[in-house]
């Protein structure tokens, strides 16, 4: 199906820079989304957010995020890759592209440690900012951001070497495939091979 195809074409594309002035991996993108006929809005959250297309096919919204860098793995800055996006990310290193859903990167108990450590965060800076001397006459103030990044060696952090790579990549196409032909299938995504998972 144009879905599957599409995103099989997305694995095959060269690395592009995409700067917010010139987005060269995002309109690669975008020219495969039309040479496969798929309905689709850019941007539908407005430029500075979240997904940079949204497919509509067979009664389903489908967002994809391109992602692009010089090294091994993309920046997520502030933005905890989404749940139930599929990132299409572009390495210069490689001159490669890979595909993978953010709930195959990031698993709900690590976003639940980090809801955790935010609540933290926002508490302590709660306790200091009650205190007297906090309020001074030039009103200086605290901001917490967060700053996702990831580490631990090339194993953990290099998309092309990882070896889970090829799973995540599967579990795209393989989610495609279901889309028409069983309108009441949801799925489970899990990195470890063979263990993608599709019930009713």
């Amino acid at each position: 199906m144009e879905l599957v195809d599409f995103f099989e074409d997305c694995l095959r594309l060269p690395y592009k820079p995409n700067s917010q002035d010139n987005p060269e991996h995002e309109d690669q993108v975008e020219e495969l989304l039309k040479k496969h006929g798929l309905n689709y809005v850019g941007q539908p959250n407005g430029i500075q957010q979240s997904p940079d297309f949204r497919i509509y096919c067979e009664g389903r919204e489908i967002d994809v995020e391109c992602k692009s860098s010089k090294k091994t793995f993309p920046m997520y800055n502030s933005g905890l890759p989404k749940r139930g996006v599929i990132y299409v990310f572009s390495s210069m290193e490689y001159n490669q592209t890979t595909i993978y859903f953010a709930d195959d990167v990031v698993s709900d108990k690590k976003r639940e440690l980090y809801e955790e450590l935010t609540t933290e965060y926002k508490q302590i800076l709660r306790k200091f900012q009650a205190l007297d001397e906090w309020n001074d006459s030039r009103g200086f103030d605290f901001y917490m951001r967060a700053m996702y990044t990831q580490s631990g060696g090339s194993h953990k952090t290099d998309y092309f070497v990882h070896s889970e790579k090829k799973q995540c990549e599967q579990n795209v196409l393989n989610w495609c495939r279901t889309i028409g032909s069983s309108p009441n299938i949801d799925f489970n995504i899990d990195c470890s091979p063979n263990l993608l998972r599709f019930w009713n």
